[in-house]
């Protein structure tokens, strides 16, 4: 470690000496400063979405640990290290002096902000980091200025001041009077997974103008063990307007700087990658009169709205389509960039703040030289660097914000150079920004809900995620855009992960289930341990999940995460490569416990009735009671429907829809089969609804070679003869109900001969369509209708000729009557009217298709009679000092159990004097007593005794404590 809490100075003699560690007490400097770390608001907290695992904190510094340590490791997992430490600089002249804020300074690690707003104490609790989705967002009454909505996958917010004068060097350094709005956003995206960005928006609240303002991104990074010598090998480069030929595009790299090392680290397993810091946004750069982007546009209009509206085409509005206007999109205007890129060392470190304004305006605040790039590559050395962008000023009360990203990349053995991998990536983060962050995103978490019972908790959650669409479809769908992708899709929810955990930390978190979508997409992500992959098998949607390993009084903490599945593509030569890719989102966590139900509860239940359709689909659903308290009397009702071709992969689609007691429908769904022979169930759970989840089942019988789906033939009028029908073998399609079937014989042209028939769903009622089906896959999606077949062709009325060319059967619906082989005027026919009932199997189940089915819930409910006797229990009894429902030692509590809903307890002493009153009003049986009296005094050791009263019994009893 380089330092501890106090000041550890460490300096370079010359090359090859030991490195001499000093250590200087604080009161040996004349300065009185409080230890940042020792107060609760002062937070290190870190970002870990992605690969990059990095610190940030809420008082200027980022890069480095609670231990000041380091505090940027890479890739994730890994531990090796990347930033020691770093932070923004801020330089400014108040009248006369020139002054400089340090978010961080290589030369002691100190930092001269505070937590809060200008108005906060640096203590006060909402003075912290608010990281999406853990406390997200921050609060509106204290933080007006901050995000309410997340842009990215882990943002975090917090805000800073400089105006505490005990943070800053004595007889050096004063406030500027700046508050500072720290913005980070991390993706876990493939493009951006090594990669995070950071906004900061500088304030002055100092009450007058600050003028010869600049920032500057200041790093010592370190990559592997850079202290002590021998052994540092760090170099540092900076690349001004560069351009690059990486895999034939060339790539412009405008202000960036980077670190590497050209030996490999003692103790890792790969070679040491490269970090690249790109100051995205700066000041911006206007002068009246110049037109410095060269766009057509005047610098003094480049901000004024009102000039684009009265001069300029809507073409010119938002020319790089990002969705952002122009007037307010930084990308589209002059910035000042980069102004000087500074090496400062060990041996001569700007630990002043007249030598640290030197360094931001660019000069050797030695010499007195004007030197503002020391962008050659440095020598291997401990190296730390300062990214300047000035001069400014700076109105009253007015803001300016800069943004830059932090990037990785592998290089050795991959690029000649560690510059082109960096420039590589960075071409994708300046996209990104340019673009207003629009990227292809993951799925928003659901609305979780977590439903406590008796050792047991129910998760339920909504379909949010399944429904929302991803925004960045806008921009790839639409040919002509920047982003456009053939293949993208606008809707690309895949499936969902269920996490538990039993701290509530976000790293502690263990992957309870996975389900997806069944559709034919399978893959696993085995980039992260089978512990938490993503993984898509066609398990088909939950809405639910009970977990049973918990215990009663403990809390748990529950998240559901949502995860997509789309195609990126590339073109290389004449070929264009598509590559699927997918990505988890957010979790939003919610915590409860455990509880025994009320003792006078008595639980719903259910009942189904098949109102139309076939009786055996009774089994293609399935129903849990997931939320009691909120079953009613209503009944809802599912209906197997719609059956058609997806245009796709031509398999069936069958649908289902939940229905609320007027049929008015609340959900659907549909799946996909495919037409082999074997069996499937697919399920979709659809969304709670009156306390009860339900889960329509798809399933496909399993079946080897053709098989007759009619058992007889029933002649129920007219003279045909039995001996000519049949019922002969065929392979069963997607369009199989299991029904019986009405069919009823007439002529197609009034007076002519009978040669036509009707067919009649005797189950559902529906009159089957004629559909000319030649059994084979190029007719098969006429698979659900009837038709006369002769060896080679279909008709809708019967076809006269020899046993070749007439007709031999009547398909219907997956099915066959076997009739004689052609219609020769020898040989019977069907009369007019008469009707014939095809009687199907009950060995096979049918398609889920066509059936109605009411579900009549009959809702739990609160008895009120006295016939059976409480059983009220204290537990632990007797207490002992001490129960493992206790978090910390200084929480003492025990529990009542087996109450009814609503009761009065009270505890009295062996004197019969009342000590606690405690009202139970409560959908859970239990109930916590901190054992504290009614005068907040902690109950001393003995015998107590607890009365119950209720509408359902009173009961008396004793419990013990012992201290």
């Amino acid at each position: 470690m380089k330092y501890s809490n106090l000041y550890w100075y460490k300096t370079n003699i010359e090359s090859g000496r030991l490195l001499l560690l000093l250590l200087i007490p604080i009161f040996l400097l004349g300065k009185t400063v409080i230890p940042q770390n020792s107060y609760r608001s002062f937070q290190i907290k870190m970002h870990n979405i992605n690969q990059i695992e990095m610190c940030i904190s809420n008082f200027g510094k980022f890069g480095q640990s609670t231990d000041l340590s380091y505090g940027l490791w890479w890739p994730k997992g890994t531990n090796h290290n990347y930033i020691w430490g770093a932070g923004t600089w801020f330089g400014a002249v108040d009248t006369v002096d020139t002054m400089v804020t340090v978010g961080y300074n290589f030369w002691n690690a100190a930092s001269e902000y505070v937590p809060g707003l200008v108005n906060m104490s640096y203590s006060d609790p909402k003075a912290i980091i608010y990281i999406y989705p853990e406390n997200w967002p921050p609060p509106a009454v204290n933080y007006p200025m901050a995000p309410k909505v997340s842009k990215s996958q882990q943002d975090s917010w917090c805000a800073y001041n400089d105006l505490n004068p005990n943070f800053h060097e004595p007889n050096d350094t004063k406030p500027i009077g700046l508050e500072v709005y720290q913005t980070v956003y991390a993706w876990n995206t493939p493009l951006l997974q090594n990669v995070i960005f950071l906004k900061y928006e500088f304030k002055n609240v100092s009450g007058h103008p600050l003028t010869g303002c600049y920032f500057g991104v200041h790093a010592d990074c370190d990559i592997g063990k850079e202290y002590g010598t021998p052994g540092a090998n760090d170099r540092t480069a900076g690349i001004l307007n560069r351009l690059y030929l990486v895999q034939s595009e060339s790539l412009l790299v405008d202000d960036l700087c980077y670190q590497w090392q050209e030996d490999s680290e003692p103790g890792w397993s790969e070679f040491p990658g490269v970090i690249g810091f790109d100051l995205l946004q700066t000041a911006f750069d206007l002068v009246e009169g110049e037109d410095k982007d060269v766009d057509g546009i005047l610098d003094q209009y480049e901000r004024d709205s009102v000039y684009y509206l009265n001069n300029l085409p809507p073409a010119m509005w938002d020319v790089d389509g990002d969705g952002l206007s122009d007037w307010r999109d930084p990308s589209e205007i002059p910035q000042l960039g980069m102004t000087a890129f500074k090496l400062p060392t060990l041996t001569h470190p700007p630990d002043k703040d007249s030598k640290r304004y030197l360094t931001l305006a660019g000069y050797n605040f030695i010499t007195g030289e004007y030197e503002p790039w020391d962008t050659a590559p440095s020598p291997p050395e401990d190296q730390r660097f300062v990214q300047c962008s000035g001069p400014f000023d700076l109105a009253s009360d007015s803001s300016v914000v800069f943004i830059f990203a932090i990037m990785l990349a592998d290089w050795h053995n991959i690029y000649g150079s560690p510059d082109t991998a960096i420039a590589w990536i960075d071409n994708i983060v300046q996209a990104t920004f340019d673009m207003n962050y629009l990227m292809p995103i993951p799925p928003s978490p659901p609305k979780l809900t977590v439903i406590p019972g008796d050792a047991q908790l129910t998760l339920l959650w909504d379909n949010t995620s399944e429904i929302e669409p991803d925004p960045f479809y806008e921009y790839a769908g639409k040919p002509g855009t920047p982003f456009y992708n053939p293949f993208y899709k606008q809707y690309d929810f895949e499936g969902y992960l269920v996490w538990k955990s039993i701290t509530g930390k976000k790293d502690d978190f263990q992957l309870l289930n996975r389900c997806d979508l069944f559709n034919g997409i399978i893959f696993e992500d085995t980039i992260q341990p089978e512990s938490i992959r993503i993984k898509a098998s066609d398990t088909g949607i939950l809405h639910h999940f009970i977990d049973t390993e918990v215990r009663n009084g403990f809390t748990y903490y529950y998240a559901v995460s949502a995860f997509d599945y789309n195609f990126a593509f590339d073109v290389m030569g004449n070929d264009t490569i598509i590559t699927p890719v997918w990505t988890e989102g957010g979790k939003s966590v919610i915590s409860t416990e455990p509880r025994r139900d009320p003792v006078n509860y008595t639980p719903g239940t259910f009942n189904f009735e098949i109102i139309k359709g076939n009786p055996l689909l009774q089994a293609n659903l399935e129903v849990g009671i997931s939320y009691p308290s909120k079953m009613n009397s209503d009944s809802l009702f599912v209906e197997f429907g719609t059956i058609k071709r997806n245009p796709t992969t031509s398999y069936p689609e069958y649908c289902a829809f939940l229905l609320d007691k007027n049929k008015t429908q609340l959900d659907s769904c549909k799946v996909v089969l495919p037409l082999d022979t074997s069996g499937y169930i697919v399920y979709y759970e659809f969304r709670e609804y009156n306390g009860l989840s339900i889960k329509p089942l798809f399933i496909k019988t399993q079946t080897k070679g053709a098989v007759s789906i009619f058992d007889t033939i029933i002649r129920q009028s007219g003279t045909y003869p039995d001996s000519l029908l049949s019922v002969p073998a065929r392979y069963i399609n997607w369009a199989y109900r299991g029904n019986d079937f009405e069919i009823r014989w007439y002529a197609k042209n009034s007076g002519g001969p009978v040669n036509t028939i009707s067919v009649r769903d005797l189950a559902t009622g529906e009159i089957i369509p004629y559909k000319p089906y030649l059994e084979n896959i190029n007719t098969d999606s006429l698979g659900d209708g009837w038709c006369f077949r002769s060896m080679n062709q279909s008709s809708d009325t019967l076809i006269y000729g020899n046993a070749q060319t007439g007709t031999r059967s009547i398909y219907i619906c997956s099915g066959k009557i076997g009739i004689a082989r052609g219609w020769l005027d020898a040989e019977p026919r069907p009369s007019d009217n008469d009707v014939w009932i095809a009687k199907a199997s009950t060995n096979l189940h049918p398609a889920p298709f066509g059936a109605t089915i009411a579900i009549i819930p009959t809702p739990a409910k609160w008895r009120t009679d006295t016939t059976f006797k409480l059983n009220v229990k204290v537990v632990p009894n007797p207490y002992i000092v001490h129960n493992e429902w206790e978090y910390q030692p200084r929480s003492k509590r025990l529990k009542f159990i087996n109450l009814p809903n609503q009761c009065i307890i009270r505890i009295f002493n062996l004197n019969g004097e009342i000590l606690k009153t405690i009202i139970h009003n409560d959908t859970g049986g239990d109930e916590w007593w901190d054992l504290l009296s009614e005068k907040k005094l902690l109950i001393a050791s003995g015998v107590y005794i607890f009365h119950i009263e209720s509408k359902v019994g009173t009961q008396v009893g004793k419990f013990v404590i012992v201290r």
